[in-house]
């Protein structure tokens, strides 16, 4: 079988996960059956037999396409012999088997066992009686995870002014039990403040109740806005407060592409203004043009939701792409490369930041408008789930430390959050910084901030290199990638720099080990490294509808205390029945001992590396969850989302 049908039956993926890579990989959109409703005219086009025989379903058909949902876009041969069949153009968009399955017994009616084995041809009456259509759910309402940025605190620890060299040590951070095991020093005094470790969530919106949704559709399964059918995206979104549909009353006008095609510079300049105060008026955080065949789509991402605004032939799309472009600047920029680029502005009202990304594709440029809020200030340590003595020893690392100061995490794991807080309190401190990112989430006045263009020739290597050369104190790179960039890392610790660096991995250990693959020289990173951090990001209970219980899952926690039970929302209007109102963090702090760089100079293995850790006394970021577990804040089902520490 193919490969992810094989990955999928042994477990190793979800089902829901391995089509997103179909999605991604092949161009077909995914379908949510249970939320769409065929069209009678496409079920009486494909035959009962036919479907259950190759698993398709139809959901429509225009202008001689039948579009249809599979399990498995690979198997042309199916979909070829559906073609056949019925002598239309077959396209596919992606969706659950079981679904599929469902839906053909859902709007054809049970299939008999001669029929389904495809003997007999059903009769008219069976192929085209679907059941009366049943009323679409209501859909789910989830509050969108948002935290709010709050003021930078003030520095008042330590003495700015000397730059002796640090140490670490596991009592910095923890206090050692009898038993061997490690406690926050935060945890260890009992006449310290409690640190508030749950991250503030603003307050949840009200929940109006469900109206009529705008228009929503997925990309590729629209030919034009007024003749195909949308699909809804196959996940929880929550629903608006005041949907709008295009040039509805009161809300932005419609956007008409067929200026287009008189390809006016102004013109074009005109209706790129008109769709970014229309994309910020709907509250929509991406504008997407999409090439497709022989159209291309404006989308807007609003809430969750993708939302289809107007489309027009392929052959008008590259003069609003260069209008873009040119609005962020990046008009100079071929169309076969890629671009990127970032500006303030104010837009109906309100002051955002764009980020301008075009890839080239074989259909044309892909072009994705990034709107979000103007964020003045990052989060501090504290309030991105840091403990008090943890804070105290990054901190001080940003002040009087050299060497490198490794931030590991996943994708989506916070580390570019930890990374901007970082650096905040070096520049509150009085450093000069000099930061190379790839995607600029704060502006931070002291620091310079190098924003690294995917199309040009100039690479992150060749930033980072540039301001070793200059009078910086702290460097700084979101994402090392590279063996060169991880080299350069390596010799500006060298040079007594402080070096501040995001790494993609699961934890601390895992993240050298990786360095070490990438062909990082294992003595000279053993010297540069001083202070690990490893972290995960994990969503937190909704306080309005949290409750206690027993969970026989909890005493699976390694460390866990007899009779710890788990703590969850049930769902509730403050929440959006999702029982969560916010997210924090968990972390692991590991200062580099001599102990460790040893571990790590003979290029030890991760198990060898994680044992050399715990050695020395760090708390894991399993013990770090199940501190969150234990004081209600998290459930014990979300840490093993997280953590996978019940497999």
């Amino acid at each position: 079988g193919s490969v992810g049908k094989v990955l999928a039956e042994r477990g190793l993926v979800s089902a829901a996960d391995l089509r997103g890579v179909l999605e991604g990989e092949m161009g077909v959109p995914q379908v949510d059956i249970e939320s769409y409703e065929p069209e009678p005219a496409a079920l009486e086009l494909l035959p009962v037999a036919l479907a259950r025989t190759h698993g398709v379903l139809p959901l429509f058909e225009v202008e001689g396409m039948l579009t249809v949902a599979v399990g498995d876009p690979y198997d042309v041969f199916d979909l070829d012999e559906v073609a056949r069949h019925i002598g239309l153009e077959v396209e596919p968009v992606l969706a659950d088997s079981a679904s599929i399955l469902e839906g053909i017994i859902q709007y054809y009616g049970e299939v008999t066992e001669e029929i389904a084995e495809g003997g007999v041809e059903p009769t008219e009456e069976v192929a085209t009686s679907a059941p009366e259509p049943e009323l679409e759910p209501e859909p789910e309402h989830e509050v969108p995870i948002v935290i709010e940025a709050p003021q930078i605190v003030e520095v008042t620890e330590g003495d700015l002014a000397g730059e002796e060299e640090i140490a670490f040590s596991a009592a910095d951070l923890f206090e050692v039990t009898e038993d061997g095991g490690a406690v926050p020093l935060s945890e260890a005094t009992p006449e310290a403040e409690p640190t508030d470790v749950v991250a503030e969530a603003t307050e949840p919106e009200e929940v109006p109740e469900p109206d009529e949704a705008p228009v929503v559709a997925e990309v590729g399964a629209v030919a034009t806005p007024d003749t195909r059918p949308s699909f809804a995206v196959s996940m929880p979104v929550p629903v608006r407060e005041e949907p709008v549909l295009p040039g509805g009353a009161g809300g932005p006008p419609a956007i008409d592409l067929d200026v287009l095609a008189v390809a006016d510079s102004a013109r074009v300049a005109t209706l790129v203004s008109e769709i970014l105060e229309s994309a910020v008026e709907r509250g929509a955080s991406r504008i997407q043009l999409l090439p497709y065949k022989e159209d291309f789509f404006l989308v807007f991402r609003v809430r969750g939701r993708l939302e289809n605004i107007a489309s027009a032939p392929i052959s008008m799309q590259a003069s609003l792409v260069d209008g873009f472009k040119a609005y962020a600047r990046l008009g100079a920029v071929p169309a076969n490369l890629p671009a990127l680029g970032r500006m303030r502005k104010r837009i109906a009202d309100r002051d955002v930041v764009l980020t301008v990304s075009s890839v080239p594709t074989v259909a044309g440029q892909r072009l994705v408008v990034s709107i979000s809020p103007l964020r003045p200030e990052p989060r501090t340590l504290p309030e991105l789930g840091v403990s008090d003595a943890e804070t105290r020893a990054l901190h001080a690392m940003v002040e009087r430390g050299r060497g490198l100061l490794l931030v590991c995490a996943p994708v989506a794991g916070g580390r570019s959050s930890t990374y901007y807080a970082l650096l905040a309190h070096a520049a509150a401190a009085g450093k000069t910084v000099y930061s190379v990112e790839r995607s600029v989430e704060y502006e931070i006045p002291a620091v310079a901030q190098v924003l690294v263009n995917p199309g040009s020739p100039v690479g992150a290597a060749s930033y980072f290199a540039a301001g070793m050369r200059q009078d910086t104190d702290v460097l700084a790179i979101d994402g090392l990638e590279s063996v060169a960039e991880i080299h350069l890392a390596i010799e500006a610790a060298g040079l007594g720099k402080l070096v501040i660096a995001t790494f993609a991995s699961g934890d601390i250990a895992s993240g050298v080990r990786r360095m070490l693959d990438l062909g990082a020289e294992p003595n000279s990173l053993a010297s540069a490294l001083t202070l690990g951090v490893g972290q995960r990001v994990v969503r937190t209970n909704c306080p309005s509808c949290s409750v206690e219980m027993p969970d026989q899952l909890a005493q699976r926690i390694p460390g866990a205390p007899k009779g710890l039970g788990s703590t969850s929302g049930a769902g509730c209007d403050a929440c959006g029945k999702s029982g969560f109102a916010g997210v924090t963090g968990i972390y692991e702090v590991l200062p580099f001992t001599e102990v460790l760089r040893a571990a790590v100079a003979r290029a030890g293995a991760v198990d060898d590396l994680q044992a050399a850790a715990k050695a020395a006394g760090m708390r894991n970021l399993l013990a770090a969850g199940l501190a969150r577990v234990a004081d209600g804040s998290v459930s014990v089902q979300e840490l093993d989302r997280v953590l996978r520490f019940s497999e």
